[in-house]
């Protein structure tokens, strides 16, 4: 294993000044170095990515079942505002069939109403 900036047993002296090395032995130690700290950020990447690919596993199964249920759940109200739309127009085309004369009546007031509010 190399001796340098990251192992135990370095080639420098306490002093701060360069050891009775080569060069190039030097240069060779913080190329090694250099190279194990490459290593080690990319293994630490891959786990960071795992661990983020496992959570967004998990958020996804948690969130897919509460979807579901919001969609059946519009659904329903879906067909319930059909079906309470469905009885309105029942209602209406009942009522002016019982009350033709009132609903023109009613009809012509609401539009003298927007005429008057539409010219001003």
């Amino acid at each position: 294993m190399a001796t340098g900036l990251f192992s135990s047993s370095s080639t420098r002296k306490r002093n701060g000044s360069a050891a009775d090395t080569p060069i190039e032995d030097q240069l060779h130690e913080i190329r090694e170095d250099i190279a194990q700290l490459v290593a080690l950020i990319a293994d630490r990447g891959v786990a960071a990515s795992r661990e983020a690919k496992a959570k967004a596993r998990s958020t996804r199964k948690q969130a897919e079942p509460d979807l579901q249920d919001l969609l059946e759940s519009g659904e329903e109200l879906l067909s319930d505002l059909r079906s309470r739309y469905a009885d309105t127009e029942r209602q209406v085309r009942r009522a002016v069939r019982e009350h033709p004369v009132a609903t023109l009546g009613a009809a012509a007031a609401i539009g003298l109403i927007a005429a008057v509010l539409l010219r001003r």
